[in-house]
């Protein structure tokens, strides 16, 4: 028995197995089985149908739900970094100009202010909107290349049966003779 012992230690192991999936990968690939009606609410029919009224969200639960990696991570946002440099430099330039004019200080900075909260508003709308008219306009693209390309496997598949046609006609044509 030792001796079968020590050849099952040297036969090949089996390769480990993997580690269990991280949360990411679990919510990515692997989606909740599906209820028997789907199209049934949860708990709708159930004992606890009815009973819990939702309830409103305040001021308070609206607060709650912020948190600080939302503001650690403004800049990752689309069209953010636009909007914020835009909105900057026009304030500094709004605010400057109206001191220079010889308006008082804060009412200046008021300006500055307001300046750059338009300007930064502003930008980041007019790049979203360049997005999605960049976005429709690769669509179109897609579209396009999509009906391009069954076209061409139309046009190939024409012309493989007319050369198939073609040679059964030359195949024929020589038995005959």
């Amino acid at each position: 028995m030792g001796a079968a012992e020590s050849r099952e230690s040297k036969t090949p192991s089996q390769p480990p197995e993997k580690s269990a999936p991280t949360e990411k990968t679990y919510d990515t690939f692997n989606y909740p089985a599906t209820p028997e009606n789907v199209n049934s609410l949860p708990d709708a029919n159930g004992p606890k149908a009815n009973k819990q009224q939702p309830t409103n969200a305040g001021i308070v639960e609206g607060l709650k739900s912020i948190r600080l990696e939302d503001f650690k991570e403004v800049h990752k946002k689309p069209c953010t970094r636009e909007g914020f440099l835009t909105g900057i430099g026009i304030g500094f330039g709004v605010g400057g100009i109206r001191a220079i004019l010889g308006a008082p200080v804060l009412t200046a900075c008021n300006w500055a202010v307001g300046a750059f909260v338009f300007g930064s508003f502003a930008m980041h709308e007019y790049c979203q909107r360049q997005r999605r008219m960049e976005k429709a306009g690769i669509q179109r693209i897609n579209a396009a290349l999509d009906e391009k390309k069954v076209e061409l496997e139309k046009q190939r598949e024409e012309k493989r049966k007319a050369k198939r046609k073609a040679k059964e006609e030359a195949d024929r044509l020589k038995e005959g003779r």
